[in-house]
């Protein structure tokens, strides 16, 4: 299982950039989103406190003033 972050420009429906972030495990990835693990199947849209706890945990640089993230768990 793999976890990706993917940021979008808050005005376009491209993706700027994915994140593989699947070094902080699938139990922190749900934690953050606040759903079971067994229940992370969906892709979540980050809000801004969200962002600031992943940032903590991953060391990558977010903007979420100008972004908008979402988490994604994908199988492989």
């Amino acid at each position: 299982m793999r976890i990706f972050v993917t940021e979008y420009r808050s005005d376009s429906d491209f993706p700027e950039r994915q994140m593989d972030v699947t070094r902080i495990g699938l139990q922190a990835a749900a934690e953050l989103v606040d759903v079971l693990v067994d229940r992370f199947v969906h892709v979540y849209p980050l809000n801004e406190e969200q962002v600031d706890a992943l940032r903590e945990l991953t060391g990558e640089t977010f903007h979420p003033g100008g972004y908008e993230y979402f988490i994604e768990a994908v199988e492989g």
